[in-house]
């Protein structure tokens, strides 16, 4: 019997208890949901048999009574606004055991840690990615790649900087890896170092002395084992993307030992520079696109590592105030809000503490007129200055939101949403360039996730509070924005793959922020809330699930996302919504690019999947 006045009389009992059974039927049917999506059979490929339902007994005596632990919950979630405040730890079988920790942001890359590989019947031999082996090098070059990213004790340094230098490509190769590096890279991440520095200031010098162009070869070279660093990982990243070459080819992971051993010639942590946390992030880059989904946590570290640096030479205060003006106070700063985006990144993605405490940054942010002067091959470093703005006003914000403890109030992430609205990219002029137009579509996309990631937690909130109509949540406004949110995420990369496919196949990043807004898509889709949104959703996952099964041929990322979005799809039709458009997902090769996929001339794919469309 409840407790207090008129509690004896059995019709107040028998309410009680009704609303009892109801809210526990609520969270069963919410658990199964939940478990629904995750399950995964041993051997990798999506559990198409449905999970048993969950026995409906009540709970043991002495036990608390679903309304209680409902309450308590409800009460915590209304006061910090989001769920699993606790994040992810995976332990892996078999020793030695490698645990992996991913934060409450991170939930999407919780759900690949536990994912297999879908292998795609089609995908082709040649573009399975093969674990870097160095064991051909020189045992000087397997030492310091080892051992990195410490120097070897005992070793002299010139003799390997000469042996490393040895194998640099021939003029010609070197020049176009460049190129490659400089030219794609603004497209798919940001630009890092500037074609004025790589191809008219390091490149020359490096290979004029190799050649033997310079007099008095027995004087101090006037480029460092760091540079050499640099100048190898960009050449590795150019043959990553060089599209005359299979995805994650030989001649990548040739230069990337290079580079690595290149690093570990000059003490890493001793004698640190701009150029050191520049190879840093490009390594990280590098890992990223390697096809060896165990390599993303190498790519995290690397960026820890070369955000550590930055704040270990002062980066994270602005120039001025040591007295630096012009072009070095431009370089400090640009390559300090590179680092710096790069880590919120990270932190959102993984759910990791950014290393970049947002309290500590003091650095301004690159103006249009420093990058108007001092950017003189005319394309701007990271996303240019709207984009700095964009990661010191909002991105960082969010961050904190997301990654503290106790979040602020939901009118505290109404106002963030406000001002993210309120940050409209830049468009590329009429005629503008490919990588003008591809650098439009990665502003919008990474607004769009920056959204989705500030509305995720009470969208779920609203979504358990509220399960039988979560537009009577006093959050429906984080689901309309998520799900908006994850569309045009989604459309987007769309857009990106049937233009691009060779190229951003090979962008794991790409294929994570399209994961997350696929996830969200399924959600709403299982949750049949299509009469209140706009494109419906069971549509928009078979976009999804189509779009990831071509991109499988050739990325890792996606093999693994596949089977997961499969699975949602199939909970998504068991639940009967009669906005189903049909019954199995069609093989690729039987279907053509969606309209609003269509490139910029019409171009849509035949069946032999997304056409490419080169950078000319």
């Amino acid at each position: 019997m409840p407790q207090g006045n008129g509690s004896r009389f059995v019709s107040v009992a028998e309410d009680v208890l009704r609303r009892k059974i109801s809210t526990m039927e609520e969270r069963m049917h919410l658990l199964e949901d939940a478990l629904a999506i995750i399950q995964l059979d041993s051997e990798g490929s999506a559990s198409l048999e449905p999970l048993p339902p969950i026995n409906e007994e009540g709970p043991s005596e002495g036990a608390r009574t679903p309304e209680v632990v409902q309450d308590s919950m409800r009460d915590d979630f209304n006061k910090y606004g989001l769920f699993g405040v606790l994040g992810s730890l995976h332990l892996h079988d078999g020793p030695p055991s490698d645990p992996a920790f991913t934060g409450t942001s991170g939930d999407s890359e919780s759900l690949l840690l536990q994912a297999k590989a879908f292998l795609v019947e089609s995908a082709s031999p040649a573009n399975h990615a093969e674990e870097i082996d160095p064991s051909y090098f020189p045992s000087e070059i397997q030492r310091c790649y080892q051992t990195f990213p410490f120097t070897p004790s005992g070793i002299s340094t010139e003799p390997i900087q000469d042996l490393i230098e040895s194998y640099l490509p021939s003029s010609p190769r070197s020049t176009k890896l460049c190129e490659i590096a400089l030219q794609t890279l603004p497209w798919i991440v940001f630009n890092i170092v500037s074609r004025e520095h790589i191809l008219n200031e390091l490149l020359p010098t490096v290979y004029e002395r190799a050649r033997g162009q310079t007099p008095a070869r027995w004087q101090p070279k006037p480029y460092g084992p760091h540079d050499i660093a640099l100048l190898f990982i960009v050449f590795a990243i150019g043959a990553s993307l060089d599209l005359s070459l299979p995805p994650y080819n030989a001649e990548g992971r040739h230069y990337y030992v290079l580079s690595r051993a290149a690093l570990c010639l000059q003490p890493v942590f001793a004698q640190c520079s701009i150029v050191t946390i520049k190879t840093l992030n490009l390594m990280s880059i590098y890992n990223g696109m390697c096809g060896i989904e165990s390599k993303l946590e190498d790519s995290h570290s690397l960026l820890k590592l070369a955000t550590q640096l930055a704040l270990k030479i002062g980066l994270h205060k602005d120039p001025s105030v040591w007295g630096i003006i012009g072009g070095d106070a431009y370089e400090r700063r640009t390559c300090f809000w590179n680092i710096s985006n790069a880590a919120m990144w990270q932190s959102l993605i993984t759910g990791h503490p950014p290393v970049i405490i947002p309290s500590w940054i003091d650095c301004l942010t690159p103006t249009e007129e420093e990058e108007n002067k001092y950017q003189l091959d005319g394309v701007p470093l990271g996303f240019g200055t709207w984009y700095f703005s964009f990661v010191s006003e909002c991105l960082i914000p969010v961050v904190e939101v997301i990654q503290v403890v106790h979040p602020p109030s939901y009118d505290v992430v109404l106002a963030l949403d406000g001002k993210i609205r309120e940050f409209l990219p830049p468009q590329p002029p009429s005629g503008g360039s490919v990588a003008e137009q591809t650098q439009a579509i990665m502003r919008s996309q990474i607004r769009e996730f920056t959204l989705l990631l500030l509305h995720r937690g009470f969208f779920a909130q609203a979504l358990a509070d509220y399960p039988q109509d979560p537009f009577a949540s006093p959050y429906q406004q984080s689901i309309l924005t998520a799900y908006q949110s994850a569309t045009k995420i989604l459309h987007m990369t769309g857009k990106q793959f049937s233009n691009w496919s060779a190229l951003s196949a090979r962008v794991w990043r790409l294929w994570s922020l399209a994961f997350s807004a696929a996830i969200t898509i399924g959600i709403v889709a299982i949750k049949r809330l299509s009469a209140k949104l706009e494109p419906e959703p069971i549509g928009q996952l078979d976009l999804a699930c189509t779009l990831f099964r071509e991109a499988a041929r050739a990325s890792a990322r996606a093999q693994k996302a596949l089977p997961i979005l499969l699975r949602l799809r199939q909970e998504a039709m068991t639940t009967g919504s009669k906005f189903a458009v049909a019954d199995q997902i069609p093989y690729v090769g039987t279907v053509g690019v969606p309209p609003e996929w269509q490139g910029p001339s019409g171009e849509t794919s035949s069946a032999q999947g997304f056409r490419h469309r080169g950078p000319g």
